[in-house]
């Protein structure tokens, strides 16, 4: 499952290595390591680790894209701190990342098995890939009536991706067979 995510994509096109952490531990330890000697460690789910992927395009991107983006972030309101363009994406349309000084999904996942039950709630930050077809689609029409079931769509799909278990499965299937049936 690591090995195809989303958040490696822009990695694997560059040819940057990765080194894969799968155990629990390793999100304990690892948010306090910062340099293995000459190595920067670097934790590609947290937001900031987009800045050193950017290239020359990325702000035109972002500003083509702001009016969907705030159309998006409208429309899911408090679910998402930010909605942004996304330099992270090679192929897939959709990502979520937490700030630096968060928790991540998973590791807010373990705390609450560990009992702690006062814990926020989740609120990522959804990138967007400003080169998918779905997103230049929304782009290019945005009066389109799929805006809204696309916006969760793409944002639901993210936090699968990320292992987090969705509110509220029975919407998230109505929403998906609303867009099916449309596109068949």
């Amino acid at each position: 499952m690591l090995r195809n995510s989303p958040l490696l994509e822009i990695y694997k096109k560059k040819g940057i290595e990765v080194l894969l952490l799968d155990d629990d531990i390793d999100e304990i330890v690892f948010s306090t390591v910062t340099k293995y000697g000459d190595i920067d460690l670097k934790a590609v789910n947290k937001s900031s680790t987009s800045e050193d992927l950017k290239d020359d395009s990325t702000p035109d991107k972002a500003e083509e894209l702001k009016p969907l983006l705030e159309k998006i972030k409208s429309m899911l309101g408090e679910a998402v701190k930010e909605v942004r363009a996304s330099s992270r994406l090679a192929d897939s349309p959709s990502v979520v990342v937490s700030d630096e000084d968060e928790p991540s999904a998973r590791m807010r996942q373990m705390m609450h098995a560990m009992g702690q039950q006062n814990l926020p709630e989740l609120q990522p930050t959804l990138e967007i890939n400003p080169d998918h077809e779905i997103i230049r689609k929304l782009l290019a029409d945005p009066s389109n009536g799929n805006v809204e079931d696309a916006a969760w769509l793409l944002f639901d799909q993210a936090l699968l991706l990320e292992g987090v278990p969705l509110k509220n499965p029975a919407i998230f299937v109505q929403r998906l067979n609303r867009v099916l049936n449309q596109s068949i």
